[in-house]
């Protein structure tokens, strides 16, 4: 499996670029997909101006590369959403499964207007069933964030 290490700058920059991005949009809160979205929404949120963020959590991986049959909400998000315009925020699509299971929860919650972010997208047909509205970069590896580097270790020293 081939690894791509994000550092922190690097982070920031494609975050600060897909900011850039979804400024049109004007979110009026921004919900961040557990475990890997959370980093990224808090800095989209200082970028952007926006006050109000969720946590929305969805299980999709077992390990590293095998997702479980279908995602499933492990955290609802417990904030009134109705009618407001939302910005969900992964740190990568590449099935897309998580995504379309947060914005149905989202819509049937009340929300108006969804648009997602994510900082990586892979566009494979092996991949993607879902194209995200704004995307720093395309990725084919499995991409290491700087928040996950340790956990990420020791799931490859297991392998081993």
């Amino acid at each position: 499996m081939d690894l791509l290490r994000m550092n922190w700058d690097a982070t920031i920059a494609y975050c600060e670029k897909l900011a850039g991005m979804v400024k049109g949009f004007k979110p009026d809160m921004i919900v961040g997909l557990s475990r890997g979205g959370l980093v990224p929404a808090r800095i989209l949120a200082d970028i952007l101006g926006v006050d109000d963020i969720g946590i929305l959590g969805i299980s999709f991986y077992k390990t590293m590369g095998k997702p479980t049959d279908f995602p499933r909400i492990s955290q609802e998000l417990n904030m009134d959403i109705k009618g407001k315009r939302i910005l969900i925020v992964d740190d990568i699509v590449d099935t897309g499964k998580s995504i379309l299971v947060a914005k149905d929860y989202l819509k049937r919650k009340g929300a108006g207007e969804t648009r997602v972010a994510t900082i990586h997208y892979k566009p494979t047909p092996d991949f993607s069933d879902f194209k995200p509205d704004y995307y720093a970069a395309t990725a084919s590896a499995w991409i290491v964030y700087p928040w996950e580097r340790h956990e990420i270790e020791r799931k490859l020293k297991k392998k081993r």
